[in-house]
């Protein structure tokens, strides 16, 4: 397989490896405690890389949108790479007028795949939304990384329905988004909940003891001489497989199954046989499609809606349909595993609200960390996730269908008779609920015609529950020779020991104001002696009596180890034991 080549790959292709840890500060708590779900405000290839020790190969689901290098909207690409190439790039705008924007985008997008690979599970998967401008690039790029025998499927989403008449070729109506698993054969996407109108096809006008069920087509193209036999129905009709075609079963096999009441000749006993689908057998989700229409899933106007109803007055370019990312979600994560969901491009939140909306809908516990570096990660990002989880006023409209959509064809057109009586019933229609509604929309699409009523909404959203916590990246852990910087305060490296340790930010209940006592969790007792030596006299200090072990980070000791394995400690060196994490 052929790798993609670009200005700069050479460069940035271990740019991953050089990247600095830094020490995540949980600023504020939101919510419940202790659910483990994050928002850290920071640049997100800093951000993902001092996440690394925490959530390396702990993943289930990343979902990504990263900014798409279309040349309406420009972006700054600002990765600090030691490259005459990309150093003249650096902190520059990137926008139509850059021919080289491509190669810079890419630049951009390699490092982070690659640390976002490191977060997978093996049986994870990312979904990543781009447009036609980079989709074969980024499939290029995502087949050298994730292996081109991990590609899942390229998802076509239909995020808009108006034709732009502006646009100088085609209207783009689609945005992909690229499907990639950790390890193809231990990753499947979920089915999907069989919905009411897959449900209602299944009937039962026999009575059949064993539920409802559908006729399903008893021929088949591949032709066999032993099964083209003919059929003699109930009503003693005789009939055979269309012209090059034969029954899909053997004479004995079909005997069998007319034997079993699973063969239906119609009303009148003198229907074409079909074989009878009983709703009991089949699978208990419908295998999803690569396409999702706006109609599943939403699209960007309701995506902006959304988030306008949730924030007023704040505007957000290019968010996506909280339906979308739920789909996504359905598909990828399960609601008993306690699966974490990442989402490095956070944007407006969705990711998260999705979580927090999927897991009030089936009880689920799925977690979420989301980054976003932006000046907005405070006021959007993290403020919608809080609303969200707590709740908000809401404001805006809703349309609700007044009667059945109604086909109109050709001939139902230019029938004046059936025209007027058409009219007749919508203007019934029309008076009956004008006092509820401030305005009745008649929708012509697809030659269908519509009735809609429009509410204005004014009402309090009930929070969804759950809770988070607002993070903000602070120094570099290390300083250029390797050592603890001194600049990173006792209380952050104290947080991001705790955080490394037990895998959950450490919150005011947790971090004990007691000299060199970080905290504990689950019976484990976690101390830290900054610039100090850990003699006996220390370890005559330790609680040991509240924790069945203890782990003690210090610069140097002078306790054997017989003692300190009598003792249950495990004994960690500054600056080493961090940097192996």
């Amino acid at each position: 397989m052929a790798n993609l080549k670009w200005i700069g790959k050479k460069d940035i292709k271990n740019h991953h490896n050089h990247i600095e840890y830094r020490v995540i500060d949980c600023k504020e708590n939101i919510g419940e405690k202790d659910t483990g779900n994050l928002i850290v405000k920071g640049d997100n290839l800093l951000a993902l890389k001092s996440l690394l020790p925490y959530y390396a190969g702990e993943v289930k689901l990343i979902y990504i949108d990263p900014p798409y290098n279309t040349g309406n909207t420009s972006w700054i690409y600002n990765d600090a790479v030691d490259s005459p190439i990309i150093k003249k790039w650096f902190e520059k705008t990137i926008d139509s007028t850059d021919l080289s924007r491509s190669d810079k985008w890419l630049c951009m997008m390699y490092p982070r795949l690659k640390i976002l690979h490191q977060f997978l599970r093996e049986d994870g998967a990312i979904f990543v939304s781009i447009d036609d401008d980079e989709v074969g690039h980024l499939r290029k790029v995502m087949d050298e990384i994730f292996g081109y025998d991990n590609f899942v499927a390229n998802i076509i989403w239909e995020k808009k329905y108006s034709p732009q008449n502006d646009a100088k070729w085609f209207s783009d109506s689609h945005d992909h988004i690229l499907c990639y698993a950790k390890n193809k054969l231990q990753w499947y996407p979920n089915l999907l909940e069989r919905s009411d109108e897959a449900n209602a096809r299944y009937k039962n006008m026999d009575n059949d003891p064993r539920g409802r069920w559908k006729s399903s087509d008893m021929s088949v193209k591949t032709y066999n001489k032993k099964t083209d036999y003919p059929i003699t129905t109930p009503s003693g009709r005789v009939v055979n497989p269309p012209d090059g075609y034969c029954w899909r079963f053997s004479k004995e096999k079909f005997q069998e199954l007319v034997d079993d009441n699973r063969i239906w000749f119609g009303n009148e006993g003198d229907n074409v046989p079909s074989l009878k689908r009983f709703l009991s057998d089949v699978k208990d989700g419908i295998t999803q499609k690569t396409i999702w229409f706006r109609s599943e899933v939403g699209d960007n106007q309701e995506a902006k809606k959304e988030v306008k109803s949730i924030l007023p007055g704040r505007v957000f370019d290019t968010p996506k349909p909280l339906r979308l990312i739920e789909r996504i979600i359905q598909t990828a994560t399960d609601k008993d595993a306690n699966h974490i969901v990442m989402d490095s491009f956070a944007g407006s939140g969705t990711t998260g609200h999705a979580v927090l909306k999927q897991n009030a809908k089936d009880g689920g516990n799925r977690r979420f960390i989301l980054l976003e570096m932006e000046d907005y990660a405070k006021e959007i990002t993290t403020e919608r996730v809080k609303r969200a989880v707590l709740g908000y006023e809401y404001k805006g409209k809703v349309k609700i269908p007044l009667m059945q959509p109604i086909k109109l064809t050709a001939s139902k057109v230019l029938n004046s008779k059936y025209m007027i009586k058409l009219h007749n019933e919508v203007q019934k229609v029309i008076d009956a609920n004008a006092d509820e509604y401030v305005k009745i929309e008649k929708i012509f699409k697809d030659n269908t015609l519509e009735l809609m009523g429009v509410k204005n909404i004014d009402k309090y959203m009930p929070g969804l529950g759950g809770g988070f916590q607002y993070c903000e990246l602070t120094e570099p852990l290390f300083d250029d020779f390797g050592l603890l910087n001194d600049k990173v305060s006792y209380s952050v490296l104290a947080k991001h020991l705790y955080f490394t340790e037990f895998g959950v930010a450490a919150s005011e209940e947790f971090m004990k104001k007691e000299e060199n006592f970080i905290g504990s969790f689950s019976y484990v007792g976690l101390y830290l002696f900054l610039d100090q030596r850990f003699t006996r006299d220390k370890l005559a200090s330790l609680d040991q009596d509240s924790f069945e072990e203890l782990i003690v980070y210090a610069d140097s000791c002078s306790v054997t180890e017989e003692e300190l394995r009598e003792h249950s400690i495990t004994l960690k060196k500054l600056p080493f034991d961090i940097k192996d994490k």
